[in-house]
């Protein structure tokens, strides 16, 4: 009962005992937010506008987040850092797109950025292909030996498949009752003028008849050795010898001793493998760097070490679907009949366009619209080049435009370089990225509320 009397009677004491501790604490509390600002309490950004330099925030991971004030990035919830920029640069027209970008890497920041140059240089524009192959016969080297009438095969002079044969060898002996009417025809036109007057009458007829009846005989696959010796003995003879029109390998005998053939029949199958093809299989992207007659080598599985040269003689007119590949064909020298079809091997394609100006492939940042190359300036200095690509060659560009022989570029390290150049051409050009605007009253909860660590005055205690 006395402590009410006793607050009833001094209210106005009582109020002062507690609210004076409360309103210091909470001014203590404010004083601290500011000084929180920088570490020794005073105004940074006041400096920062008085040194003409702007200061803004961004997140070391997502450098295209960028904002005026304190927070924390929208993607990765980090705390924004803290960054200043001159106004002198700031005045600078600070489009990449439309002009050259120029940015300063020093000491640390070239090792950290893993940053080496190179220089551009005049080279050879060389490119090699490699494909997977295959050798096969050359077309125009391959043969069949077929029958040229209806018959009997009697004997085999060559009765082995692998066996090689030589143009004019005696291959079989048939039996043919076509052989025997055509070696009459032509024995009765020969002997015209010894039959009855008036079957050819005149030697105009009788020489058509002769003509005739050797050409049938000829047709057959007689030698003109056989027809001499017919005109000469006038014996016709049951069976006749055939003659190989060609030399080479006999790849398949196709018949045997005894064997009845017709007209068209195939005996043998041979192939002349002093040449044989290579048949590649080069992807489109490849295809460009191989022309007809350039150089090809050939590596087999067969002859570890050992390469063979040949030349590129077609290129099929036709794209495999399936595996986006087009036939090229190649020819190689059968030296020592080392070559056998159907090996598996590769090749090698060699080109040579000339000469032109080459970067490593690592110095072209390709952004879409435009190739970027970061040129060394002068010491730490490096200023963004747009130019005009051509093909790659091993791990090099052509440069079509944009740079000289002898300047010296970044080969490594140039995505850095450019990260660091929109970084800072971004953050005076308003303060944000395009595409990416930050809520500034959003504090890292994503609830809205004061993000520059002040007490807010209406916050009750």
């Amino acid at each position: 009962m006395k402590a009410k009397e006793f607050i009833k009677g001094n209210k106005m004491k009582v109020l002062r005992l507690f609210l004076i501790p409360l309103v210091a604490l909470a001014f203590v509390m404010a004083g601290c937010a500011k000084s929180s600002g920088g570490e020794d309490g005073h105004d940074h950004s006041l400096e920062a506008k008085k040194s003409g330099k702007k200061e803004y925030y961004t997140c070391t991971m997502h450098p295209q987040v960028v904002s005026d004030k304190p927070g924390v990035c929208p993607i990765c919830n980090m705390e924004l850092v803290k960054k200043t920029i001159d106004d002198a640069t700031d005045n600078k027209e600070t489009n990449v797109n439309d002009m050259e970008a120029m940015i300063a890497i020093h000491g640390n920041k070239l090792i950290l950025a893993n940053v080496s140059t190179a220089k551009v240089e005049k080279g050879s524009l060389q490119k090699d292909v490699n494909a997977y192959s295959y050798l096969d016969f050359a077309e125009q080297n391959r043969k069949y030996i077929s029958a040229k009438f209806n018959g009997r095969i009697e004997k085999l002079f060559v009765n082995r498949t692998g066996d090689y044969i030589r143009k004019g060898q005696p291959l079989f002996e048939i039996y043919s009752p076509d052989i025997v009417q055509a070696e009459n025809e032509y024995l009765i036109a020969l002997n015209g003028g010894n039959q009855p007057s008036g079957l050819y009458q005149g030697s105009g007829n009788q020489n058509r008849l002769l003509s005739s009846a050797r050409k049938k005989l000829e047709l057959f696959g007689v030698t003109d050795a056989q027809i001499k010796n017919l005109e000469a003995t006038k014996d016709v003879k049951l069976t006749i010898t055939y003659y190989s029109p060609a030399g080479g390998t006999v790849i398949d005998k196709k018949v045997q001793e005894g064997q009845y053939v017709n007209e068209g029949t195939v005996i043998y199958d041979v192939a002349d493998m002093s040449t044989l093809w290579s048949i590649s299989e080069v992807y489109e992207k490849d295809l460009q760097a191989i022309k007809t007659g350039s150089r090809a080598e050939l590596s087999l599985q067969a002859y570890p070490g050992k390469t063979f040269e040949g030349k590129v003689t077609f290129i099929y007119p036709v794209l495999n679907s399936s595996s986006r590949t087009i036939k090229v064909r190649s020819e190689f020298a059968n030296k020592g009949g080392l070559l056998k079809p159907q090996m598996f091997g590769q090749t090698l394609f060699r080109s040579n366009a000339g000469s032109g100006l080459l970067v490593p492939g690592g110095a072209v940042l390709f952004t879409g619209k435009r190739n970027i190359v970061w040129v060394k300036a002068q010491d730490g200095m490096f200023t963004s080049r747009t130019v005009e690509v051509g093909s790659k060659f091993g791990d090099k560009y052509e440069i079509l435009s944009g740079l000289k022989e002898g300047e010296e570029v970044a080969s490594t390290g140039g995505f850095l370089i450019d990260s660091e150049s929109q970084l800072q051409a971004g953050a005076p050009a308003g303060g944000q990225h395009a595409g990416m605007k930050m809520d500034n009253n959003k504090g890292q909860s994503g609830q809205k509320g004061n993000s520059s660590g002040q007490m807010d005055p209406n916050m009750k205690m």
